[in-house]
């Protein structure tokens, strides 16, 4: 927790949202989330050749791996960590329905899923690193 008392458990949801001024706000490092995106790729094959194709469990997991190792630096701080992690999140749901509905058999087995999200998540990552390194704004 971020304190004692009974203010601590609103000041760690407080500081999840909003940083403290003097904080220090880096870039998000580009290799840990490129290893995430390549264990991401290798999850969603996995799914893709043990799975049934009428499973729950599809290849469009590999999101979540994604998702979760941005979460991460979202909660450590990064530059432009809010706008960054949503509109790489639009991002990858925006080539997913596209790629989809450019080829509309790709959803019908585990592989097409494999290769319409394997380039969406890619693109996650290359968005939430890029916002990521756009300067950052003076406070007046």
């Amino acid at each position: 927790m971020a304190g004692s008392g009974k203010h601590g458990f609103v000041r760690s949801v407080r500081r999840f949202f909003w940083l403290p001024r003097d904080m220090p706000r880096r870039p998000a490092a580009a290799l840990p989330l490129v290893r995430a995106w390549l264990f991401a790729l290798a999850v969603g094959a996995l799914f893709a050749v043990f799975t049934p194709d009428d499973d729950v469990l599809t290849p469009s997991i590999m999101t979540v791996v994604v998702w979760v190792g941005t979460l991460d630096d979202v909660i450590k701080g990064v530059r432009h960590r809010w706008p960054a992690f949503l509109i790489s999140g639009a991002a990858c749901w925006g080539l997913a329905r596209l790629l989809s509905t450019m080829e509309p058999g790709l959803d019908d087995s585990h592989w097409g899923e494999f290769a319409v999200f394997a380039p969406a998540t890619a693109v996650f990552v290359a968005v939430f690193v890029g916002i990521t390194r756009l300067p950052q704004n003076p406070r007046l």
